[in-house]
């Protein structure tokens, strides 16, 4: 040992350099010693890598490996483009990781486990081949001379060479066709009233099929509603709020023979009966919290009758400061509304001159992705990219801003009992409760806690209708002028991205229509 270090003193090394390599090299040799080089075997030793197999099954991913020793298991972490996705502990020899997308890469980490120590981990890799997956599916219900027909559209995946189409009603009538890639729209002809229709769109190429994409349609009364407390359009557009009445001023223009329907006019279900959507806007300013979630005398008469005809399948756009009604009715229980963290704002506003996005997806915790762009009331609408992957939509432009914000926290860990963070969460709100996240602040992208832009479907309920609630202080109808005072019109010119909301409103109610 002394030769060596001898030998390293006589090159010519600068002295940093020489004194970290004599002490490296002190350090190797004395732990080099005789009999100082036993190891002892490791404590588990890990299935090895060729043992593990996987094997597509349908669209699941199955990883297989040999049986393990008494009181072993197996701990699995999935990752997924590189980021942590979901964990799990194995007691028997397979794992099943279901849907998986097509040019997703997955790696999967192994290590044994005796409860208390852990064997080295192994990693497989699975992307699984084939075309991207359908996205912008949505049906809708066009009347005829005599009856109706179901027209289907969506977008063109990008790396598909043919799309499987398939249409069923449930009761024996079956449609499948194989259509070019370039077709983007389906008419399913002679539909009935009181159908319910599910078309299930798979692409393909050389490599292999996506995961199919599904959406459904039920045929029946399209007629449209817009609910007031005032008694007509003329006493809304000369007293009520601005964006009340400019939306309004919209609905009219873009559904001439929708119906204005004051709360006051509602005294039995049958009141209400023809409609299949109805529309809500609500905007209240200078006001307590009290007065939120307080409904006024005659939307309280009207609710059990409104209730009625939502629980036998009537569709809701509850937007602002309506969005505390789905308690009301009864859809969400109102006291845990009331009783979770909730944003409310009523302020009278001021001069603004940021540009407002709303972030249409979510990362929880980087832990699974969850992409609200492809929902139907984004269709049509210019989605950016933004840091990190998140999907945004502009919604106001510099000028006049209210910002109402009327939306919900922690409900989703509240019903579900898991983290806001957890992708159980997720999907037992969705698949459960029937509540999807559709859009949150962009500084709320790591939870599904938030409920700004959000819809409940029947899930787990009494109530067959679909509501959509619009709670995004961005989302409003009407910018006020620069100095303040109220711009009414079916088009207001205030806001850059005014058509970014009419739109959203205007696929929202088709949407419903749909329901």
């Amino acid at each position: 040992m002394n030769t060596i270090i001898n030998e390293i003193k006589n090159v010519q090394f600068s002295k940093g350099v020489a004194t970290a390599l004599l002490l490296m090299l002190t350090m190797f040799l004395s732990s080099c010693q005789d009999n100082d080089i036993d190891r002892a075997d490791m404590i588990l030793a890990p299935v090895e890598a060729e043992n593990i197999s996987g094997q597509l099954q349908g669209d699941d991913y199955v990883l297989t490996w040999p049986a393990l020793k008494e009181g072993q298991t197996m701990q699995v972490a999935v990752y997924r483009n590189g980021t942590f996705y979901a964990a799990e502990i194995v007691n028997g020899t397979s794992y099943t990781q279901k849907s998986v997308p097509t040019g997703v890469a997955y790696e999967f980490v192994f290590k044994v486990s005796d409860g208390t120590n852990l064997s080295s981990g192994v990693i497989k890799s699975y992307t699984r081949p084939g075309a991207a997956s359908v996205t912008g599916l949505s049906l809708s219900q066009i009347e005829k001379a005599s009856g109706y027909d179901a027209k289907v559209i969506w977008n063109a995946p990008a790396n598909a060479t043919s799309i499987l189409f398939t249409a069923t009603n449930g009761n024996g009538r079956i449609i499948t066709e194989t259509l070019p890639v370039s077709q983007t729209e389906y008419t399913i002809t002679d539909v009935r009233y009181n159908e319910d229709w599910t078309v299930t769109i798979v692409a393909k190429n050389a490599e292999g099929a996506s995961l199919p994409t599904t959406a459904s349609l039920h045929i029946g009364k399209t007629a449209i509603g817009f609910l007031s407390i005032y008694n007509s359009p003329s006493e809304l557009v000369s007293n009520g709020d601005d964006d009340e009445a400019s939306a309004w001023l919209w609905f009219h223009e873009q559904y001439p023979n929708g119906s204005f329907v004051p709360f006051s006019s509602i005294a039995s279900a049958a009141d209400i009966e023809e409609y299949r959507v109805l529309f809500w806007l609500r905007d209240l300013e200078g006001v307590t919290e009290n007065d939120v979630w307080n409904m006024p005398a005659s939307v309280q008469a009207a609710t059990p009758f409104i209730r009625e005809w939502y629980k036998a399948g009537g569709s809701m756009l509850l937007w602002s400061h309506a969005t505390p009604f789905i308690g009301d009715l009864g859809r969400i229980d109102k006291t845990m509304l009331q009783g979770n963290d909730h944003t409310f704002s009523f302020g009278l506003g001021s001069s603004n001159g940021d540009t407002w996005k709303m972030a249409v997806s979510a990362n929880p915790g980087g832990k699974f992705s969850a992409d609200f762009s492809t929902h139907p009331i984004y269709r049509g609408l210019n989605i950016e990219n933004g840091a990190n992957g998140t999907k945004l939509l502009a919604v106001k432009g510099p000028g006049w801003t209210e910002d109402h914000n009327c939306l919900y926290f922690n409900l989703p860990a509240t019903l579900t009992g898991f983290g806001n963070q957890d992708e159980n969460c997720y999907n037992a709100l969705t698949q459960t409760y029937g509540i999807y996240p559709l859009g949150t602040w962009d500084s709320q992208t790591a939870y599904i806690s938030q409920l700004n832009v959000w819809e409940a479907q029947q899930g787990n309920s009494d109530f067959k209708g679909t509501i959509i609630c619009i709670g995004n202080g961005g989302c409003e109808f009407s910018l006020r002028n620069a100095d303040g005072t109220a711009d009414v019109s079916a088009h207001p010119k205030n806001n850059q991205y005014q058509d970014n909301i009419e739109k959203m409103a205007h696929n929202a109610l088709e949407y419903l229509k749909t329901r």
